[in-house]
């Protein structure tokens, strides 16, 4: 012990990058996503690849705070509709099944908030409101992750996610019991 290795050297890089990258995020994206959640009727969320993972977990919290979340292309996802909100999250913000849902939505009536590492892309373009999640390395330069191309983005998501549910849970005092209540009791 007290060997500084290449796994404890590894990982106060990515806590650093992921402490650098959240540590940009605009509150008031961020307050503004609170409230659509609040009002929605229904939040879906969405994503692909690990991207996906970050946003099912996401769901998975939704639910627990009392709110009615689905998990968009599941098999028992209901149609989307007025008063409902997308919430899709997407490093680049051009993965075309992401885009295409996002215009599915509108289509429907309801509202998009795209959580994305890029700001300029056709999802945040195409959203109602856009959570920039921009990656930066230890030292807080821009686009400089020493992590695997999109690594730091899926990281920040799912931390990011978790502390609006935490914010969420503080703001409008839900219960952690409540919470406990709707948690799975099929595992």
């Amino acid at each position: 012990m007290g060997v500084d290795g290449p796994y404890a050297s590894a990982r106060r890089v990515i806590v650093r990058e992921l402490d650098a990258m959240l540590s940009h995020v605009d509150d008031r994206s961020s307050a503004a996503l609170v409230t659509a959640l609040r009002s929605a009727a229904r939040i879906f969320v969405a994503g692909a690849g690990r991207s996906k993972l970050s946003a099912e977990g996401f769901a998975m919290r939704l639910t627990h705070l009392g709110l009615r979340a689905h998990v968009a292309g599941d098999a028992t996802t209901p149609a989307i509709g007025t008063g409902d909100l997308l919430v899709v999250c997407s490093g680049s913000g051009e993965t075309p099944t992401s885009v295409v849902m996002a215009e599915n939505a509108a289509g429907a009536g309801a509202r998009t908030a795209a959580v994305t590492a890029n700001a300029d892309s056709r999802l945040a373009r195409r959203a109602d409101l856009v959570v920039h999640l921009a990656e930066y390395s230890q030292d807080h330069e821009p686009d400089r992750s020493i992590q695997f191309v999109g690594t730091l983005f899926e990281q920040g998501a799912l931390v990011y996610f978790d502390s609006l549910v935490l914010a969420y849970q503080q703001m409008h005092e839900v219960d952690p019991r409540d919470m406990l209540a709707a948690h799975t009791n099929l595992e």
